[in-house]
């Protein structure tokens, strides 16, 4: 049975948390999807960041992946312009375009270790 006091708590395992923050220019030089970001520790994990859509003519769809499952949640950035996130529970992220595109991607992931 798990107790909680004042001055402990029992029955609660002891978590590290690491962050880490990665940032990358993306070029996309025709239609099609890059993978921005992947997550190597087979871990659940959350983010915050943004992506901008800086040169292109078309707007870049962001997509955030689960094991490459079904779309968890997705973001339009019209060309010129940029979007922050956070979002839980994915392992992958990619950048689609209709066009040719290019910007950036920064996301600051926590993961428990």
């Amino acid at each position: 049975m798990c107790s909680c006091s004042n001055t402990a708590l029992s029955c609660c395992s002891e978590k590290t948390y690491v962050q880490d923050k990665v940032c990358t220019n993306w070029l996309l030089p025709a239609a099609g999807t890059a993978t921005v970001y992947t997550d190597n520790m087979a871990t659940l994990i959350s983010g915050t960041g943004y992506v901008k859509n800086e040169i292109g003519t078309a707007a870049i769809t962001v997509t955030f992946l689960r094991s490459a499952a079904p779309v968890m949640t997705a973001i339009t950035v019209p060309a010129g312009g940029s979007a922050t996130f956070t979002v839980g529970r994915f392992d992958t992220i990619t950048v689609t375009t209709t066009a040719a595109a290019s910007g950036e991607f920064c996301i600051t992931v926590r993961y428990s270790m």
